[in-house]
């Protein structure tokens, strides 16, 4: 697939890379780290191919599906 050849780790893609393709169905998980006062935790959003947040979970594995019931296509950018 032309689009993760495009988008490997040597690449440095950006958002618009994603939009270049005009495929909204396509979403990726990032992991983020929640700070608050003396707690914190990973949190793994899931974003839409144009960078819009769609949903935070607590595991990368729920995120994943979440992304596959909605019946968005998950890829992986690292």
């Amino acid at each position: 697939m032309e689009v993760k050849k495009k988008m490997s780790k040597g690449n440095n893609s950006t958002s618009f890379d994603f939009l270049e393709y005009g495929n909204a169905s396509l979403a990726f998980v990032k992991k983020e780290i929640h700070k608050e006062e003396n707690f914190t935790t990973d949190v793994f959003s899931v974003y839409c191919a144009d960078g819009t947040l769609l949903a935070a979970f607590d595991s990368k594995e729920s995120a994943i599906a979440a992304i596959l019931q909605s019946g968005l296509e998950h890829i992986n950018l690292h």
